[in-house]
């Protein structure tokens, strides 16, 4: 798919003061023409296909990171909620507890293989963005990949310490009704 290299519009309102027409070398050297994608329409369509699933399955796997954090909150806060409510043996409060040590566990384990799943989708549209032209790879890789794992891995680190923190207080609470 061949096309011209766009060009900027001319603006509408003359300016206050009228400065020098920059040679056309010197406009070329401040703004690279579009480089088209040297794709076939065809192929063009399955890279858009792919980089556009390949965003719908990030941000899936970003909803189901919140989820479990929130499952896992709703059910540590329920099960402490009934054992402090109804009085239970010193054993099943003590296996519960343990029992919410490796629910955290697995919860830790979940988010861990979400987030790998997002940083490999994210890899995956990299790969895709070169097939594009060059505007589109240009505004799509503004900002840059170390950027985007920082805040990707942040977020994770956020994640994990809470379910640390919720897991270690009912944990904490657990053992205490056990007495």
């Amino acid at each position: 798919m061949a096309t011209a290299p766009t060009t900027r519009p001319a603006a509408s309102a003359a300016p206050a003061k009228p400065k020098p027409a920059a040679a056309p070398a010197e406009a070329e050297d401040r703004h690279e023409p579009n480089q088209p994608s040297d794709l076939d329409d065809l192929s063009h369509a399955e890279f858009r296909m792919l980089f556009e699933e390949s965003g719908q399955n990030i941000l899936f796997a970003k909803r189901q990171q919140w989820r479990v954090l929130e499952y896992f909150t709703l059910l540590s806060l329920g099960i402490v909620a009934l054992c402090a409510l109804a009085p239970v043996a010193a054993g099943i409060a003590h296996f519960v507890a343990y029992f919410l040590l490796f629910a955290g566990a697995a919860m830790i384990l979940t988010l861990g293989m979400l987030q790998v799943w997002q940083f490999g989708e994210a890899r995956k549209r990299e790969e895709l963005m070169q097939g594009f032209s060059s505007h589109l790879r240009s505004i799509l890789g503004h900002r840059g990949s170390l950027s985007r794992d920082i805040h990707r891995f942040t977020i994770l680190l956020i994640l994990l310490l809470l379910v640390v923190v919720t897991d270690l207080v009912a944990f904490r609470i657990l053992l205490d009704l056990g007495k």
